[in-house]
């Protein structure tokens, strides 16, 4: 089967002011629909991304979702075995029972599920019973629909719990061209080469695997963007300040964390004078064996430090030890509440004890 990729893009017809651009990608491993929704939710801005898989045959397999609305960000992960059996953020959910489809109920392009997979003869039905995610509760129930066909592209949806029901005019990729009185097609093309976008999609996760258990929540907290004041010390006593930018998010499937850190932050790199120590650096922090121990890999290639520590979460603190420059060295996380921490680095000295190089105060900006 050769790929095919299109974009396509929506406007919500009741308030004109919501927009869906979404990527439609089919190839021999299957079939995945990645978009991003923006609405003005009762005047306040909400946004959804999401990504849908499934496999040839139109039957999904996996949903990502996060969303960002009232300053909060959330997520949730559906698996489906294409059985009709369900897990919602790696526990299962017998209320999903027996649905085959995902309805995200702030996008048009999940219509296309059923539509492909479907297909009745025109004049005839088809019913279904899907899994529908609310937005902005971000709560999955279990919807009857049905999907009677009036012609070669056009259908005709029906809530089979309510007296809701509109037509669908659709390409012949079965996605909607017109949902009547709620969302209009307003550009279809090819995607640009987005690598660095496809890259984040690929990389970054919208929550931790349920692997990890409680363990996630060691790390959990930490996700988002925070706003860094730097105090680097020196062993002359000096103390030089300035500040930084710091970003989380759970990577590789939800198995691990990777972080930015930037010290100055962008914006303030390109006086030639840099007031801190220079960091535009990168850490992965994954959970070892144990389920406990946090294992710490932090490269800067500014100046080429390569730092590997280890820790666990202990007392309210996180504190992770390893060598740096020859010295053992500790980093820890301390005064943690949801919207600040203290980040400090520690070495030890010939004399064993322990002397403060460097502190971060930390605000939350995002997340």
């Amino acid at each position: 089967m050769t790929s095919s990729m299109r974009t396509l893009m929506w406007r919500r017809d009741w308030d004109g002011n919501s927009m869906e651009q979404a990527t439609f990608r089919r190839g021999e491993d299957g079939i995945e629909i990645a978009g991003t929704v923006l609405l003005a939710e009762k005047g306040i801005p909400l946004r959804v991304e999401y990504r849908v898989q499934c496999d040839a045959g139109w039957n999904t397999r996996r949903i990502e979702v996060s969303q960002d609305f009232q300053g909060k960000t959330r997520s949730l992960t559906l698996l489906h075995d294409g059985a009709g059996n369900w897990r919602l953020n790696g526990a299962a959910a017998p209320d999903l029972a027996g649905c085959t489809d995902i309805d995200l109920g702030v996008s048009p392009s999940t219509n296309a599920l059923p539509v492909n997979r479907l297909r009745p003869a025109i004049g005839a039905t088809g019913e279904i019973r899907a899994a529908w995610v609310r937005f902005p509760e971000l709560t999955v129930t279990a919807a009857p629909q049905a999907y009677d066909r009036l012609a070669e592209r056009r259908y005709r949806y029906r809530n089979l719990d309510s007296d809701f029901k509109a037509v669908l005019e659709v390409d012949e990729d079965g996605f909607p061209v017109q949902y009547e009185g709620i969302w209009t097609r307003i550009a279809d093309g090819a995607p640009a080469r987005g690598l660095t976008h496809a890259l984040a999609g690929a990389l970054f996760s919208p929550g931790p695997s349920p692997e990890l258990g409680e363990a996630a929540k060691a790390f959990d907290w930490v996700i988002g963007g925070w706003r860094a004041e730097v105090f680097d010390y020196g062993q002359d006593g000096t103390v030089r300040t300035g500040h930084g930018e710091w970003w989380f998010s759970w990577a590789l499937e939800g198995r691990a964390i990777q972080d930015i850190w930037i010290a100055p932050p962008r914006g303030g790199r390109e006086t030639g004078d840099l007031p801190v120590r220079d960091r535009y650096s990168t850490t992965l922090r994954w959970l070892d064996g144990d389920g406990e121990t946090w294992r710490i890999l932090w490269l800067n290639p500014v100046t080429g430090v390569l730092n590997r520590l280890q820790g666990r979460m202990k007392d309210g603190r996180i504190v992770l030890e390893g060598e740096e420059y020859g010295r053992p060295a500790r980093w820890s996380f301390n005064d943690i509440t949801p919207d600040s921490f203290v980040w400090r680095g520690e070495s030890q000295q010939e004399d064993g004890n322990w002397r403060l190089d460097a502190e971060f105060r930390l605000r939350r900006m995002v997340g």
